[in-house]
C-alpha cells in the first residue's frame, strides 16, 4: 500500500496562480506533504466575490466549506425585527460554512464580503473524505471551532451582564498584547460592525469611545488603531 506521508523527490507544491492558491496559505493544511496538498488542490473550487456580495445566506443548501484566501468577510444573523447581530469577522486563512459539515442542512447565517475576496470552496462530501484520510486536519479544525465557541460564550456574557463601556473595554483588552506597557490594538472591523458584535448601537458605541478617551483610558491614534493608556 502506498503511504500518504512519503516524501516526494520533485519540487515543493506550488499553485499555478498565486491568487488562487489556498493550500499553502491555510493553517488547516500545513501539516500535509506536498503530494497530499496536490490532491486537495484538485478538489478546490476557486471563487471571487466583490465587496458587498453574499457568499451564502440562510435557507441556502449548505454544501461547501469556504476557506478565505484573501479579503475579509463577515458572518451575521438577522432577528425577526430586522436587527443585525454580527457573529464574527473572517480573515485570510480562516474558514466558514463548517457547521453543516457532518449533516445535511442549510446555512443559518449570512456571509458577506467586506472587500473583494478570493475564496477556496471544498464540497462537504469531499472534505469529509479528507478528514478521514488526514486526521491532522481534524485536529486543527477542532481547535479552531473550540476557540470560536469560547469567543461566542464570552460575547454572550458581555451582552447580558456588562455595560456597553465595560463590553468595549474588555473587547479592546482581549486584542492587546499583555506584555506591552501601552499596547496598540487594531480593529479588524468597522465601528458599526463592532457595535453589532457588542450588542449595542453605533451611537452608544461612539459615546463610550469618547468617554474612554476623556477618562484617558484609551487614545485613538488613527482610525481603527487604539492605544490603551490604562492597561490592567
Amino acid at each position: 500500500m502506498k503511504k500518504n506521508n512519503l516524501k516526494s523527490d520533485h519540487q515543493p507544491f506550488i499553485c499555478g496562480k498565486t491568487e488562487h492558491c489556498c493550500i499553502n496559505a491555510i493553517p488547516l493544511f500545513q501539516s500535509l506533504t506536498d503530494e497530499q496538498k496536490k490532491k486537495i488542490h484538485l478538489l478546490v473550487q476557486h471563487k471571487h466575490y466583490l465587496r458587498g456580495e453574499t457568499l451564502y445566506r440562510p435557507g441556502q443548501i449548505a454544501d461547501s466549506l469556504y476557506v478565505l484566501k484573501s479579503g475579509t468577510t463577515r458572518i451575521y444573523r438577522l432577528a425577526d425585527t430586522g436587527k443585525e447581530q454580527l457573529i464574527r469577522i473572517v480573515t485570510p486563512g480562516e474558514f466558514t460554512g463548517e457547521l453543516a459539515l457532518f449533516k445535511e442542512g442549510i446555512y443559518e447565517a449570512f456571509s458577506e464580503a467586506l472587500s473583494d475576496c478570493f475564496v477556496c470552496a471544498i464540497k462537504h462530501s469531499d472534505f469529509r473524505e479528507l478528514l478521514l484520510q488526514y486526521p491532522s486536519i481534524s485536529v486543527e479544525m477542532l481547535a479552531t471551532i473550540a476557540k470560536r465557541l469560547a469567543t461566542s460564550e464570552q460575547q454572550t456574557a458581555w451582552a447580558t451582564t456588562e455595560t456597553v463601556k465595560d463590553r468595549l473595554l474588555h473587547f479592546l483588552i482581549s486584542l492587546a498584547d499583555p506584555k506591552a506597557i501601552e499596547p496598540i490594538v487594531e480593529l479588524k472591523m468597522a465601528k458599526k460592525d463592532l457595535a453589532s458584535y457588542l450588542g449595542t448601537t453605533s451611537e452608544s458605541l461612539s459615546r463610550e469611545f469618547a468617554r474612554l478617551e476623556k477618562e484617558k483610558i484609551i487614545e485613538e491614534i488613527s482610525y481603527g488603531k487604539i492605544k490603551l493608556l490604562d492597561f490592567p
